[in-house]
Parts: C-alpha cells; sequence; structure tokens
C-alpha cells in the first residue's frame, strides 16, 4: 500500500513535504524544550529554535520535496527566508496569542497549533514563489 501510493508523484510529493515538515517541527520542539530547560522563557527561546528548523527545513524541501538542480543559491534561499519569515511571524503570533490569551496552556501544545495554522502559508510559498522554477516531479 504505502509503495503504491508513493508511486503516484502528486502523493509522493505531499508526503515528502509532510516528513520535511514533521523534520522541521521535531527540530523546533527539541530546540525549544532545550531552551526552556536552559533558563530562557517560552517567548524569549521560541525564535532561536524558529531559526534551526528553518535551516533545516529549507535544506530537506530543497533536495528532496522541490528538487532543485544544481547548488544552492543566495536568490532561491532569500525566497524561501521570505515565505519562511512570513510564515514563523503567524506561527510565533498565534503561539504568542495562545500563551497570553491562556497563560496556563502548556507550550508545546500552543507550538502544535501554531504550527498547524502556518503550514498552509508556508506550502503554498514555497511551492508558487521559492521552488516555482524546479523540474517538473516523475512518475
Amino acid at each position: 500500500m504505502i509503495r503504491r501510493t508513493l508511486s503516484n508523484p502528486r502523493l509522493r510529493h505531499i508526503v515528502h513535504f509532510a516528513i520535511a515538515g514533521f523534520s522541521a517541527f521535531f527540530v523546533d520542539a527539541a530546540m525549544l524544550q532545550l531552551l526552556l530547560a536552559a533558563g530562557l522563557g517560552p517567548l524569549v527561546a521560541r525564535p532561536f529554535a524558529i531559526l534551526t528548523a528553518m535551516v533545516v527545513g529549507w535544506l530537506i524541501n530543497r533536495t528532496w520535496t522541490f528538487p532543485m538542480p544544481g547548488r544552492p543559491r543566495l536568490r532561491e534561499f532569500m525566497r524561501y527566508a521570505a515565505v519562511a519569515s512570513l510564515s514563523a511571524v503567524i506561527n510565533y503570533g498565534v503561539y504568542a496569542a495562545i500563551l497570553i490569551l491562556r497563560p496556563a496552556t502548556i507550550p508545546f501544545v500552543a507550538l502544535v497549533i501554531a504550527t498547524a495554522i502556518s503550514t498552509v502559508a508556508s506550502y503554498s510559498g514555497y511551492r508558487f514563489f521559492t521552488f516555482r522554477h524546479r523540474p517538473k516531479p516523475s512518475a
């Protein structure tokens, strides 16, 4: 069943994006927990966690989800950074709003909710702006 699903280029593309997203999410969550354990507050720790996850996400998306020929280019990274930054602003805004409006919320729960909301914006931006000049997925 998995092999059959991954033989469809569109489904494989979505699975790759999901894996890249979950990988970046894992890095984000792990960094957040490490920084919280190191004594930083949840609102201060989160931007550092987001930055680390952004770099990981770019590398995975560039090589696997939206395969790009050749070496990474500054222009491509700048487009990625623009989309990732907008997505991070959405993500952080939702995260902060949850923690401010409901201070008893566990930061990890706020992270999950914020990430789910910002995923739609990031996928659209990566697909139609950052990696728009990529080869078509092969069947």
